[in-house]
């Protein structure tokens, strides 16, 4: 598995990172974990093939983590139309409300409504997860569970042999902990610094218990305010301590050999 951090920030840029989405290249295709703002142009850079893409996980709704999903699906069925090419199907996995999300931008909204004429979401299964198996066969598995930040949830994906947990942004929450249990690897915010946090989120003094419990054999830490920026090098080395595994704090576009 090759995982490739195409946002591991926020909203707010920094030099470093911005938005939220990670691809991991699996022997089954693509999976994307989230589609944030500048997935598609990262992955263009990258020059990785979008038909390769076959699953989206998204962790909640908000727009730092969903805003390229839209120009995704056009570009899909632009180019079926066009070019002949996806014609595969794409699973979408999200929290509940998956449904009613898609059908607001897509259907209701008579700005976006025209999307449909392009026939956007043929081709696309959405799968709504909250507590439990999501899907499980021939070793492929995704499980998710709700965490604290609004109506959002955390997956644990095993592919080829690994099980990776991706936490989504939340608060420190027992069911992400218990998610995480023997996980080789643990994606997990920290949005903030101690004293400094905002919001449903994860501050690094917090993030450092949390990998003391888990100890998984990689963690991988994400969405970074700029707050944050400073304390890179000291996160890390408080990770290693607490994890006795590898800790990566990348930057957008590091890639993490697996």
């Amino acid at each position: 598995m090759r995982i490739i951090i195409l946002g591991a920030g926020t909203i707010i840029p920094t030099r470093q990172r911005f938005g939220s989405s990670i691809l991991l290249e699996t022997s089954l295709g693509g999976i994307l974990l989230d589609i944030g703002p500048g997935a598609i142009e990262k992955l263009r850079r990258i020059g990785y093939d979008l038909k390769m893409i076959n699953r989206i996980l998204i962790t909640h709704f908000h727009v730092d983590h969903v805003s390229d999903l839209l120009p995704f699906l056009k570009l899909r069925a632009l180019s079926r139309k066009n070019y002949g090419k996806f014609e595969d199907v794409i699973d979408i996995y999200g929290p509940r409300g998956l449904n009613d999300f898609i059908e607001d931008l897509l259907v209701k909204n008579r700005f976006l409504s025209y999307l449909m004429n392009l026939d956007v979401l043929r081709d696309v299964r959405l799968h709504e997860c909250w507590d439990g198996v999501a899907v499980s066969y021939d070793g492929f598995e995704i499980r998710s569970t709700p965490v604290e930040h609004f109506n959002g949830v955390a997956y644990r994906v095993k592919v080829d042999g690994i099980e990776l947990v991706y936490s989504g942004d939340t608060v420190p929450d027992e069911r992400l902990i218990r998610l995480a249990e023997n996980a080789d690897i643990l994606i997990h915010e920290c949005s903030y610094p101690r004293g400094q946090k905002l919001g449903k989120h994860t501050a690094d003094d917090e993030l450092i218990e949390i990998v003391s419990r888990i100890r998984p054999k990689i963690t991988i830490v994400v969405h970074l305010y700029p707050e944050m920026e400073e304390k890179v090098r000291s996160l890390s080395e408080s990770l290693r301590r607490a994890s006795g595994g590898l800790v990566y704090v990348p930057s957008d576009l590091d890639v993490i050999e697996v």
